[in-house]
């Protein structure tokens, strides 16, 4: 893909033809007025990840005492993923 920067040249200072640019670029006609519209190129900002919270906040200690009981227990009594 062709620069945005070069686009608009070929568009303002050499004074070709839309429709010329799109076939050359291989980009839409739209794309190509989007362009001249926007006097800066887009740019991109990263967002911050979304804050994610714990989904057992006071279910830890329970689970860490049952965890801890089933590796007392006998191999076929202790709870699995499937039970």
């Amino acid at each position: 893909m062709e620069s945005i920067s070069k686009i608009r040249r070929w568009v303002l200072v050499d004074g070709r033809s839309i429709r010329s640019v799109a076939r050359q670029t291989g980009l839409s006609r739209n794309t190509i007025k989007k362009y001249l519209k926007d006097d800066s190129p887009p740019s991109y900002h990263r967002q911050a990840p979304p804050v994610r919270h714990k989904l057992c906040n006071g279910f830890d200690a329970r689970l860490q005492t049952l965890f801890e009981q089933d590796q007392k227990r006998p191999r076929r009594e202790r709870r699995t993923a499937q039970k």
